[in-house]
């Protein structure tokens, strides 16, 4: 069983990032997470880094490697966000089902949340295997969502950010 957690970046089109890790592992990649905040910070957040300390986490990810998968879902610039919102959500919710997640957890935006739900109730009904779990959590509640925006963020920065986390795409998908 796997868990997976996942966060947006709206910088080049709109790209989903989700990092799924085994059941087992989530309490070391979150804790491998948690050190990539600044002392006294209550979160990392890839957009708001230096490059150095992006470099570092982006280091420490790949060194995870063994222990964390990345799935990507991209739209093209042009789609409205609520729109790719959603076929990101239905797409991710697919991409669960048939992967073993037990768990999934979202990176929470209130604007959102509802329509979320809405999606995610509609993407699941009628689906045997779609039976995970979906939380929506704050950021800095949980440090594997960190990650999740390191992903969306790098992929889109492309350059020496997207080859680094290249590896650990297991997935991509466009809608």
């Amino acid at each position: 069983m796997f868990h997976m957690f996942s966060d947006e970046s709206k910088a080049q089109g709109y790209i989903t990032a989700a990092v799924v890790v085994p059941a087992g592992s989530v309490a070391s990649v979150r804790s491998t997470c948690h050190e990539w905040a600044m002392p006294g910070s209550r979160r990392f957040h890839a957009q708001k880094e230096s490059i150095a300390r992006r470099r570092v986490a982006l280091a420490s990810l790949v060194a995870m490697s063994g222990e964390v998968r990345i799935v990507l879902v991209e739209s093209t610039q042009g789609r409205l966000q609520i729109e790719a919102r959603k076929a990101h959500l239905g797409a991710l919710a697919r991409w669960a089902s048939g992967a073993a997640v037990s768990r999934w957890v979202i990176e929470r935006d209130e604007t959102v949340q509802v329509k979320d739900r809405r999606t995610l109730g509609e993407a699941r009904a009628g689906r045997a295997d779609a039976d995970f779990e979906y939380v929506h959590l704050p950021a800095a509640q949980d440090p594997v969502l960190w990650a999740a925006d390191l992903a969306a963020w790098g992929w889109a920065r492309r350059g020496e950010f997207r080859a680094t986390i290249r590896p650990l795409v297991v997935a991509r998908i466009r809608v």
